[in-house]
């Protein structure tokens, strides 16, 4: 069979193709391709069936998901209410504000350290003694 076969030729390949360079194509061709990377017919049907099942299914649950659950024996909305479930749900956010105040407390900490260390007018240190020790210090430094 040629490769040619679905170009529209009397020969069934296009003019100029020898028999050689043919076979060299289908040598390259079947060099490059493994039996795996080929799609068959029955690939393309068990495919459109995965993708109708997958379909099908996400149709279903849309329908279980507007369906409300929690009637009682009157046909009323009962909901239950648990401060713990509240409390597991919302616990990034108690969390997350109080890791984010530590980092910025010791960021502001490590910030004043550095502008003491390099002598900048605005650091403030704990205690304020270091503050005047290392004034006294600079002072007899240069006299």
């Amino acid at each position: 069979m040629s490769i040619y076969s679905a170009v529209q030729h009397t020969e069934g390949r296009p003019n100029g193709v020898s028999d050689l360079e043919e076979a060299n194509d289908v040598t390259v061709i079947s060099a490059q391709l493994s039996s795996d990377e080929l799609v068959s017919n029955e690939d393309i049907t068990t495919t459109h069936s995965i993708i109708e099942a997958g379909r099908h299914e996400s149709e279903q649950k849309e329908k279980e998901k507007t369906e409300v659950k929690y009637n009682n024996a009157n046909g009323q909305l009962v909901v239950s209410f648990n401060i713990w479930n509240i409390l597991k749900k919302g616990a990034i956010n108690l969390v997350l504000p109080f890791i984010n105040g530590i980092m910025l407390g010791f960021g502001e900490i490590f910030a004043h350290e550095v502008g003491f260390k390099y002598g900048f007018v605005g650091a403030r240190v704990q205690p304020p003694r270091r503050q005047v020790q290392a004034q006294a210090q600079t002072k007899s430094r240069f006299i």
